[in-house]
């Protein structure tokens, strides 16, 4: 049996986020194209094919379709950008928690959302 995770979140956007073993597509291009509810297309995967089809290696917030794309090397730089950002948050003030939807707060901010 393969092992693959796609996880669907549905938080302040409607993103799609996609991991999986290589050589799987879990996602086809109509699929998200053709969504009215998916706003944020995420992939993972770096190694052929894409986790989702039609998302680039290097997507960082391109805008396709009406959605915003990131690929694993576009998704990896915000993600190092969105742990910098928390840690330096957690600095300004000692007894600070920050929980799933604050940080999906910051980091919609740093994609212009």
């Amino acid at each position: 049996m393969r092992k693959v995770l796609s996880v669907l979140l549905s938080v302040l956007l409607s993103p799609a986020l996609a991991t999986g073993a290589a050589g799987v597509t879990l996602l086809e291009k109509r699929q998200w194209r053709d969504s009215q509810e998916l706003e944020l297309i995420a992939d993972a995967n770096a190694s052929p094919p894409a986790g989702i089809e039609g998302v680039g290696m290097s997507d960082r917030g391109l805008s396709s379709h009406g959605k915003i794309l990131f690929g694993p090397l576009g998704f990896g730089a915000l993600k190092l950008a969105l742990h910098r950002a928390c840690i330096a948050r957690l600095f300004e003030q000692n007894d600070l928690v920050l929980d799933a939807e604050e940080i999906y707060a910051i980091a919609k901010g740093m994609v212009g959302q």
